[in-house]
């Protein structure tokens, strides 16, 4: 009989979020019939009595670690989640000599560096589903892995990675999200993930998310994604967040996904909510979403200044923002924009022009985060792998495991102070700062917003906020 693969959620940040990507992966497997095992650290109170409970008699095939972050993203906080990833991995050595796998979108972004970081055996980065469950036969049959697909892997003193494959998502089998405890996760106060799409076919300078997940958009048929959502709405999820990179994208798919929410009579049972890009969009969609359950939507704009949003490679400009905030006020729609401050050719004018126009076309709630995130192989990090930029990089030098930001110098040698002067205050604004600090709104770790979780408010982490603050 074949040993077991366990798989180990290492996200253990406050408030929880479920391990969708880590659910998707470990469903393949089992129905497939190769035996798994789930740890869930974030429901135990003793992470390293844990791992030895699970691995103390048993020697599994192999043991898989999540990787859902990199770091907070945060140019303030600057939090790297990697020394954690370390410490959980050099605890699983000690009890096993099987190989030690990681994944995740965090993974994805830059194997490599944390394959070295974290010093795991190897990794699987892109569509974790049929490259795992290649690389699990392939342990068991003591087989070769030098030809697996999305395979990150040690060769002597060398890290290699192989070419890549994406899984065909109509092919995709149904999820039936019963292997983590999403039930005691939404008791918990987080939403419960589910993905209509992969990959991301624009050209944002800054986004790794067609790093991770592929320039290709690849689409899951409507039908199937209902079974999901019936599935979970059998075991008394309500609250969802559809995890797409951009949900209206392509427009028609997201028409489509509404409408199979709406014709299995599910939008009376469930509210969710998603990102989106500013376009495409239209009435008919805002619509269908509000019809469909959906209870707010996070717009990534970083800017309202069109000079500006050309040179972060957005395709929307400032009237096609000025025409959604007319839809979504229309149909009463909830939602908030996040802002990006500081990327290459920022100057205070085009900071200005942006605060103003949020004031202007009176946006209920904007997140400004201040300071970009370069990633590896993304436009902006590629530019920078070439010599673009190295005096305004933050910190100029770094090590693979401390998160590098790029920050417009032509903003002064104060470009937070300066962003929060132009605020004035104004409560409808929030910063990408540290958890612990005011009007921040970097949820990892927030004890503030476990407060309100913990009081019995759910929904998205900014509207929880958004909520909070309307009643102040």
């Amino acid at each position: 009989m074949m040993r077991p693969f366990v798989f180990i959620n290492t996200n253990v940040t406050r408030p929880p979020v479920s391990p969708v990507g880590l659910e998707y992966v470990a469903e393949t497997l089992d129905q497939a019939g190769v035996p798994i095992h789930i740890l869930d650290l974030v429901f135990e109170a003793d992470w390293r009595k844990a791992i030895r409970r699970e691995l103390g008699d048993n020697e599994p095939l192999a043991v898989g670690l999540t990787v859902r972050n990199e770091d907070d993203s945060s140019f303030v906080s600057k939090k790297s989640f990697l020394p954690w990833i370390s410490e959980v991995v050099e605890e699983t050595r000690k009890l096993t000599a099987a190989p030690i796998i990681l994944g995740g979108i965090g993974f994805s972004v830059m194997p490599e560096a944390v394959l070295e970081v974290v010093r795991a055996d190897m990794g699987i980065y892109g569509d974790g589903e049929e490259a795992t469950l290649l690389l699990a036969q392939s342990l068991a049959a003591g087989e070769d892995i030098s030809t697996l697909p999305n395979i990150t892997y040690r060769r002597k003193e060398k890290i290699v990675r192989n070419p890549r494959v994406d899984v065909n998502l109509k092919q995709f089998p149904r999820a039936h999200r019963r292997l983590f405890n999403n039930r005691k996760y939404e008791q918990l106060g987080a939403m419960v993930g589910v993905e209509t799409k992969r990959g991301c076919s624009e050209a944002c300078i800054f986004c790794a998310d067609p790093v991770a997940k592929g320039k290709k958009m690849r689409l899951r048929p409507p039908d199937i994604v209902v079974q999901e959502l019936q599935s979970l709405t059998e075991q008394d999820i309500s609250w969802l967040h559809l995890c797409d990179s951009e949900f209206n994208m392509p427009l028609t798919h997201a028409k489509e996904i509404c409408q199979a929410i709406i014709r299995h009579r599910l939008n009376n049972r469930l509210r969710w909510y998603c990102y989106c890009s500013p376009i495409p969009f239209d009435r008919e969609l805002a619509s269908l979403m509000k019809r469909s359950g959906c209870a707010g939507v996070n717009f990534g704009i970083d800017s309202l200044c069109d000079e500006q949003l050309l040179r972060l490679g957005r395709r929307h400009r400032l009237k096609d923002v000025a025409e959604l905030v007319r839809i979504l006020k229309q149909e009463e729609l909830d939602f908030m924009f996040d802002l990006l401050a500081g990327g290459p050719g920022e100057t205070e004018q085009t900071v200005t022009a942006t605060i103003s126009m949020v004031k202007e076309l009176d946006i209920p709630l904007a997140g400004i985060s201040v300071g970009v995130r370069v990633y590896p192989n993304t436009p902006l990090g590629k530019a920078v792998a070439n010599g673009f930029g190295n005096d305004e990089l933050h910190p100029r030098t770094s090590s693979p495991s401390e998160p590098v930001f790029y920050l417009s110098p032509l903003l002064g040698n104060e470009p937070l102070t300066l962003v929060q002067r132009l605020v004035a205050g104004d409560p409808r604004f929030l910063f990408l700062a540290a958890p612990a600090e005011k009007e921040s709104y970097n949820y990892a770790g927030d004890e503030f917003l476990c407060q309100l979780i913990e009081g019995g408010n759910r929904g998205a982490y900014w509207d929880i906020i958004r909520r909070t603050k309307k009643t102040d």
